[in-house]
């Protein structure tokens, strides 16, 4: 019993997966616009543009604040150069230039302003036309009124395209 079970959970996997491969779809064509939401790493909202077959720009929002602490707002623009595509799986070097303010509630110092850069490679998947999941990882560094830092970064993110 236990083994039809398991054949049949591998048969409805494999059929899924062949299925998907099927209806999927490779990067957008120039022109598209999109909005992307990060669910892992940096709590922001983007919206990539597409400006040629290989590249896309998103510019980014994200803001943040927890009651009686800090108000923490970002903007900056991340870009995507697509290095390969195998059908619908799509690698790509990212980046990041931006710009965080935090602002603090109870504390001496009334706010710290940051630049911000990062560098990463990722990967994206496309279900359709309008709708993929990407993942990446990011190297990034902090500069500006708080001490300058180095760190590490995973993204998961969701992108609908119009």
């Amino acid at each position: 019993m236990k083994s039809i079970k398991t054949f049949s959970i591998a048969t409805f996997f494999t059929v899924s997966l062949f299925s998907a491969s099927l209806l999927a779809q490779n990067v957008p064509e120039s022109g598209t616009i999109g909005l992307r939401a990060n669910f892992v790493g940096q709590t922001a909202i983007e919206v990539p543009y597409m400006l040629n077959d290989k590249l896309s720009l998103a510019p980014y929002f994200g803001l943040n604040s927890v009651q009686d602490q800090s108000t923490n707002f970002t903007l900056g623009v991340r870009p995507r150069y697509y290095v390969s595509e195998d059908r619908a799986l799509a690698t790509y070097i990212t980046g990041a230039l931006g710009l965080s303010n935090t602002s603090f509630d109870n504390n001496n110092v009334n706010s710290v302003t940051n630049f911000n850069l990062a560098i990463g490679y990722g990967a994206e998947y496309f279900f359709s036309d309008q709708f993929s999941i990407s993942s990446d990882a990011n190297l990034g560094t902090g500069f500006g009124d708080s001490n300058t830092n180095i760190s590490t970064q995973a993204r998961i993110s969701a992108s609908i395209y119009f």
